[in-house]
């Protein structure tokens, strides 16, 4: 008789298994459950408005037929996650959508020394050739959008460009790569992505990730940056040896970033063309400090003293000089320092191929390179040529125009950017480059070589000793940080003369105007052109055939939809009614277009439209429509205060005078002596004025 299993037996293993499946149940809810939680407060984060990382277009609003659309500066600020307190920042460049009939669009890609850093933007590179391609295009409207950025390397320049590739550009010139090590996703940097293209494009994602950005504003992670210059708050490794492998990893990326730009453009049908990297090799010592703590005391003592004693016989025995230095490097063959040196005794005898060798040495070795070493600029070049792009020779451009062909002061005004001259070259050697062009984008040789001289169009675009000044004070400023006065003192002596002798030409008036300009509080998130400032004293002392040509200026150095560029464009307007007694055919024109684009930044881009309706009404009354500017004047007055709210009234009490308002006039000269406090004395001469009846 065969045995059976007891009928028990079988619900013991159904149990068995529903628990061993529960058990994986539980298991696995254990684990996702995190991940879900997260996933839904990411979720709840986003419908906030926490993270992502913000576009570097802003579309503004419909416009003549257009959707507007500027450069955006939260865009540019939102790859400096670590460092927000002193973000980089981008010129707001203004363009429309879809791209106008008979327009060309150059996108300059880069970062602060494409941006044009230290000019301002109507001085910059891309004002340069804006202008020459207008000179050799003349039946073309020549737009160049410059998405130079301040303190960034390859990855966001190579993220800003693929956002931009959608906006018909029908011409991309990358010049990128100096900010490989400390620029935002550099390797040595303080919002390092890490040292390859893989880790970098992951922290780029994880800084978006409204969970890190809460995390940030929580724990305030930011908070070291604050009060600190950019270029100081940037560093996160203060010294990058020689033979750090974080060299070679920051040509690896410059290269990859590089290549992957004109891959986008191959795939866009863009043309394209790369620059090589020109930098200040003979006038700017390395920053960062030698590492000599391998050295025994004797050789440290002797490294000292030859050092010293090279140093200074350099300008009287040269070839003394050289034999101290060249004993120094017997010691420490990759002294930086030695070698910028040993450039500087060589050049002093006459010998500049050696000296442009050992000053090719010193940027090298700089163990704080804030100039692309030359590894990263055969990367670049590398990464061109195999993808069978146009290579723009800068470097060669700058050292063919530099005295001993050795790039100076003479066109760099620190260690990577440009002089104004510098910023003329660079884009005539973009221009240039065309020739080698087919297509819409060539450039006739002959008509190239037929362009004006660099200072007539420095002339043109409205360069100024003001400007000068402005330039020159921000570099004061950069050249006493620090670190950079203990390697650079020459430099900083070199900018403050220059700043100490412009003063010097100047009244009492303007100097005290350049004062002012100083004051941080004067400029918000765009430096305001001191050449303003200065026109704005004139006009005061009725100086109009002066300021006119500087109120011209400053209104190319600040973005077309902003209050300053309407206030600016009004100032010119006054100053021409003032000279001729009435506006020109073109100036008419220009208040036209100005009142409209007044009405479309009231619309689409102002908060608080006070001066905007003030700049409008006086316009009108520019144009001699007083009736027109009557209505505009009473909107603006209830957004003014203070002297901006006097101006305001005075200009509605003359438009009431002249419609024969009288009593209306009256009634706001009243209402000013009684509230106005210590501006009563202006009513009663307003009121004055007021003719009786």
């Amino acid at each position: 008789m065969t045995s059976q299993e007891p009928p028990s037996s079988g619900r013991n293993d159904e149990g068995a298994t529903i628990s061993k499946r529960r058990r994986r149940v539980f298991i696995a809810i254990v684990i996702l459950f995190p991940f879900a939680f997260l996933f839904a407060v990411e979720g709840i984060l986003r419908l906030c408005g926490v993270g992502g990382h913000a576009p570097i277009v802003n579309k503004i609003g419909k416009y003549q037929d257009a959707e507007l659309a500027t450069l955006s500066i939260e865009g540019a600020a939102s790859y400096f996650d670590r460092t927000q307190s002193t973000p980089g920042s981008i010129g707001v460049y203004t363009f429309s959508i879809p791209k106008p009939d008979n327009t060309f669009r150059v996108l300059l890609a880069g970062a602060s020394a494409i941006k044009g850093y230290p000019q301002p933007m109507g001085l910059a590179n891309s004002a340069f050739l804006t202008e020459m391609l207008s000179d050799l295009w003349p039946d073309r409207n020549v737009e160049v959008l410059n998405l130079g950025t301040t303190a960034v390397a390859t990855f966001p320049v190579l993220d800003m460009l693929g956002q931009m590739l959608e906006y018909e550009p029908d011409l991309v010139v990358i010049y990128a790569g100096h900010n490989e090590f400390f620029g935002a996703y550099g390797v040595g940097s303080a919002q390092s992505g890490g040292p390859s293209p893989t880790s970098i494009r992951f922290a780029h994602w994880r800084n978006g990730l409204g969970l890190v950005k809460a995390m940030g504003r929580v724990f305030r992670a930011n908070s070291e940056s604050k009060g600190k210059a950019l270029m100081e708050a940037m560093v996160g490794q203060t010294s990058i040896a020689p033979d750090s492998p974080l060299r070679k990893a920051a040509a690896r990326n410059a290269g990859h970033h590089v290549g992957k730009m004109i891959e986008q453009c191959q795939m866009a049908n863009v043309p394209v063309m790369v620059c090589t990297l020109a930098s200040n090799e003979k006038d700017l010592v390395p920053v960062g400090s030698v590492d000599v703590s391998g050295l025994s005391d004797s050789d440290l003592t002797r490294l000292g003293s030859l050092i010293e004693s090279g140093m200074n016989q350099i300008s009287t025995d040269p070839s003394q000089a050289l034999i101290d230095l060249d004993a120094a490097l017997q010691i420490h063959p990759k002294h930086s320092r030695v070698h910028f040196l040993m450039g500087k005794a060589h050049l002093t005898a006459g010998d500049s191929e050696l000296a442009a060798t050992h000053f090719q040495k010193a940027i090298d070795f700089d163990t704080m390179p804030w100039r692309a070493p030359s590894q990263t600029i055969e990367q670049i070049k590398s990464a061109t040529r195999d993808r069978g792009a146009i290579v723009c020779d800068v470097q060669m451009a700058f050292r063919d125009a530099s005295p001993d062909g050795i790039i100076g002061r003479e066109l760099m005004d620190d260690h990577v950017h440009f002089s104004l001259r510098g910023q003329s070259l660079l884009s005539q050697t973009i221009v240039k480059s065309l020739t080698q062009f087919s297509g819409k984008c060539q450039v006739d040789e002959g008509q190239f070589n037929s362009l004006p001289d660099w200072q007539v169009y420095a002339d043109r675009l409205g360069a100024n000793e003001y400007e000068q000044y402005a330039v020159a004070h921000g570099l004061r400023n950069i050249f006493g940080v620090p670190f950079m006065k203990a390697s650079n003192s020459e430099a900083y002596a070199h900018w403050d003369g220059l700043c100490k002798e412009l003063l010097r030409r100047w009244p009492i008036s303007i100097q005290r105007v350049a004062q002012e300009w100083q004051a941080p509080s004067q400029h918000r998130s765009v430096r305001r052109p001191l050449s303003a400032f200065v026109a704005r004293a004139m006009i005061r002392e009725k100086q109009f055939s002066r300021a006119k040509p500087l109120m011209e200026s400053a209104t190319r150095n600040v973005p077309k939809y902003s209050t300053w560029n309407i206030e600016y464009v009004y100032s010119t307007l006054l100053c021409e009614h003032k000279l001729e007694g009435r506006l020109s055919e073109d100036g008419v024109a220009c208040a036209r277009e100005t009142i409209k684009r007044i009405r479309f930044m009231l619309q689409h881009t102002d908060k608080n439209p006070g001066l905007l309706l003030r700049f409008c009404g006086r316009i009108h009354q520019l144009c001699e429509e007083w009736k027109e500017s009557i209505p505009i004047l009473e909107r603006a007055r209830k957004y003014l205060w203070e002297i901006e709210k006097v101006a305001c009234d005075a200009a509605l009490i003359e438009a009431y005078i002249r419609t024969k308002d009288n009593n209306r006039a009256r009634a706001i000269a009243n209402e000013g002596i009684k509230n106005a406090g210590r501006y009563a004395s202006h009513y009663q001469r307003f009121l004055n004025a007021v003719p009786p009846g």
